[in-house]
This record gives C-alpha cells, structure tokens and sequence, in this order.
C-alpha cells in the first residue's frame, strides 16, 4: 500500500512550522511530507498548482484527496493522539467551523502571493 501524503507549501512559515510537529506526531512514520514545490505535487493530488497553493491537501493510499479542514480531518488516524482530533471532527458541525478557522489562518498567515 503506498503511504499516505500531506502536500504543503514549504514557502509558509506557518505550514513549516505545523509539518515539523506532525513529523514528531507520526511516531510510525508513515506519511510522505510533499512540498507543493516539488514537480510531482500537481500530478499526485490531480489538481493544478493553484489549487495546490489554496491549502494543504491530503493523498490517502486509496487515492482519495482532500484540503483544507478536511485534509486535517483525514490526517487524524496516523497520528499520535489522533483519536483526539477524530472526536472532534465528530462533533456535529465541527468540519464547517475547522474549514473557517483554515481559511482564517491561511489568510491571515500564509504567504504573500
């Protein structure tokens, strides 16, 4: 089964910093951590760059690709402590107010384009 992958924008200090602690989280150490910089990006996800630069995306083994909240979502079962963050998804309405504070952040943090 190929391992699961977090495309992210190397250029945002913000996203760096969050890679770095989910790099500690996946004590397995099974997910790929992809720059959307890298020329195979786009390919893998099946989305053009710009819609890469729009938020992290998710590459689940089986082909599923998600961003955003629900990229975060989709990452919980990999992670240390991840049955954390998948009760909180479960929470009704959790995923439209997760999405919100992502785009927040990523306004208000992300890079300059």
């Amino acid at each position: 089964m190929p391992a699961p992958v977090l495309i992210y924008d190397d250029s945002c200090g913000f996203c760096r910093t969050w890679v770095g602690r989910l790099k500690r989280w996946d004590r397995a150490g099974v997910i790929r951590f992809l720059p959307l910089q890298d020329p195979g990006a786009p390919a893998l996800a099946g989305r053009s760059r710009e819609a890469l630069q729009l938020a992290a995306h998710f590459v689940r083994p089986d082909g599923g690709v998600f961003s955003g909240a629900e990229a975060a979502r989709e990452l919980c079962p990999y992670l240390w402590l991840g049955w954390l963050g998948r009760a909180f998804f479960a929470l009704p309405g959790a995923l439209p107010v997760a999405e919100r504070v992502y785009r927040w952040i990523a306004r208000t943090w992300g890079p300059v384009r």
